[in-house]
């Protein structure tokens, strides 16, 4: 399982995704599945940035991997405290923008892009696994 860790700062986004992409595609994942996995990190990934850390200093690995012939995922891991995005109620998508409740639309659209997505808290840390093939 090949991994990155590194400071949880928007600086390090772009190295994280990047990581990601390459191995997507060593992985001969499809275009459409390659924007899929970027997409879905940058989410995640500036979420756990901007909230798993209030006191700012933490770190964010992630690693990339295929459970079974085929698949393609991969496992994003903070240290912050306990945070299940899974456990958000899913937007209203029929409300206007000006009727939306703040948050939850990014979970949503990760789900979208994911054959699958788990939480589970390990030790000190959160754990998402995002499944795309």
């Amino acid at each position: 399982m090949e991994s990155l860790r590194l400071p949880a700062k928007l600086e390090h986004l772009e190295s994280l995704i990047s990581f990601a992409v390459q191995e997507a595609e060593r992985m001969k994942l499809s275009e459409e599945e390659v924007f899929s996995v970027k997409l879905a990190l940058e989410e995640l990934l500036v979420n756990s940035i901007s909230y798993a850390y209030p006191s700012g200093q933490g770190e964010i690995e992630i690693a990339c991997f295929s459970a079974d012939e085929g698949a393609f995922s991969v496992l994003v891991r903070d240290w912050g405290p306990p945070f299940n995005p899974l456990e958000m109620d899913e937007p209203d998508l029929s409300q206007g923008i000006s009727e939306k409740r703040v948050g939850g639309l990014g979970i949503y659209l990760v789900r979208q892009m994911t054959k699958e997505l788990t939480y589970r808290r390990e030790g000190d840390a959160n754990v998402l696994t995002l499944r795309f093939t």
